[in-house]
């Protein structure tokens, strides 16, 4: 009896073990968002707390709203701006950033005349209320600009990077293989109160609508995009802004990804006490992968890539780092199952858990996943399309 029992305890531990590796405690909060609400976008501050952009539509009308979480829930709505002319798409969507409990910008994008994907950035400053919109770039031709990262830079300023088509305003179809007319990335510091104080040529040439990210360091800012080359070669790589000055572009890793066009797939990157995560998808040599990377002397190199996933991932990866832990959401199908994937990892690279998601769409129109570091786990945004109606869940997941 004695030895039924122990083996039945033992067997009682490993369940327990299993339980706490694979089957996480995720709990859902009611979202602040009603129906027809899409593509949040998460923002934890100095202070901890949590913020969270997203549109709502309702006829012609789209409307930017945020919200804080406190206290276990989120707070009333509040709405940024409204318009019926904006450039809505599932990948190039508005975000928001937050300092010292308080927002301190956001960005949406404003449709210009002269075609599809001829667009503007519009930004807002806080300051007890919103301020009327402006544009971060003084270009004003019927191009690109989008797919903005911002991070708060002082008590006064913040930076902001985006992908900027001004060079391609006069590209025939035929000119695309020409680099002199490629999409570029720029970027700009700005004060509070609105006004551009410095503006950035950080590369020119990269990919036309992969997703940019930004995170500062002690030492300045570093930057993650995807690239391309005149071979087409369309790797992850970093640029770093410190003192006003850009250092030269270079590729994280050599995944040697040669792709005519863009995959719509762009990095996540963080940093935190000296150490950089970058995460990010490719699909080198016709196989797609999600992988990780981590720096520890501000980004002049990084880690051979640690594979995160390489059976049948979407991508569209986000990442999240607090002082123990870094995070990485992307998004796979198994057993025709679509998934949002969260791995937890140690600050030096060592695997902790993996989380399964279930009831996520990859669909476009589903957009891309979001994560943010809250207390010791993250809080979870994601679009969810059922019945041709679009609604935001949010979830938090104890770590």
């Amino acid at each position: 009896m004695k030895i039924t029992s122990l083996i039945s305890l033992l067997l009682l531990i490993l369940l327990a073990s299993c339980n706490l590796n694979n089957q996480p405690n995720i709990n859902e909060i009611p979202s602040p968002s009603i129906d027809n609400s899409m593509y949040p976008r998460l923002f934890t501050d100095n202070t901890g707390t949590v913020f969270m952009s997203w549109m709502e539509r309702k006829g012609d009308l789209t409307s930017l709203k945020y919200s804080s979480f406190n206290e276990g829930k989120w707070d009333a709505p509040i709405e940024i701006s409204s318009d019926s002319g904006w450039f809505i798409n599932w990948a190039d969507f508005p975000s928001i950033i937050a300092q010292n409990g308080q927002p301190v910008a956001a960005h949406w994008l404003n449709k210009m005349e002269g075609g599809t994907y001829a667009y503007a950035i519009n930004m807002s400053v806080f300051d007890n209320t919103w301020s009327s919109a402006f544009k971060p770039h003084e270009d004003n031709t019927a191009t690109e600009h989008g797919f903005v990262s911002m991070v708060p830079a002082s008590d006064s300023t913040f930076m902001a990077v985006w992908l900027d088509g001004r060079e391609t305003a006069h590209r025939a179809d035929d000119e695309y293989g020409d680099l002199q007319k490629a999409m570029t990335l720029r970027g700009a510091l700005i004060s509070h109160s609105g006004q551009v104080l410095e503006t950035y040529l950080l590369d020119e040439s990269v990919c036309d609508c992969c997703n940019t990210s930004i995170t500062k360091t002690d030492s300045g800012f570093i930057v993650a995009y995807r690239n391309r080359t005149e071979d087409e070669v369309r790797d992850i790589y970093t640029v770093t802004i410190k003192d006003g000055i850009v250092t030269k572009p270079k590729p994280v890793h050599s995944d040697h990804w040669e792709i005519a066009a863009c995959p719509v797939n762009g990095p996540a990157i963080s940093y935190h006490q000296n150490t950089i995560a970058l995460s990010w998808f490719t699909a080198d040599e016709g196989k797609a992968k999600v992988k990780l990377a981590l720096s520890a002397n501000g980004g002049n190199q990084f880690s051979s890539p640690i594979i995160l996933d390489e059976e049948n991932p979407t991508g569209r990866v986000d990442l999240e780092m607090n002082e123990e832990t870094i995070w990485v959401s992307w998004l796979t199908s198994e057993n025709e199952k679509d998934l949002l994937k969260v791995a937890s990892y140690s600050i030096q690279g060592e695997k902790k858990r993996e989380y399964e998601i279930g009831g996520i769409s990859k669909d476009r129109n589903a957009g891309f996943p979001q994560i943010t570091a809250y207390k010791d786990g993250l809080m979870i945004a994601t679009t969810h399309i059922e019945n041709d109606q679009s609604r935001i869940v949010t979830k938090y997941l104890a770590d």
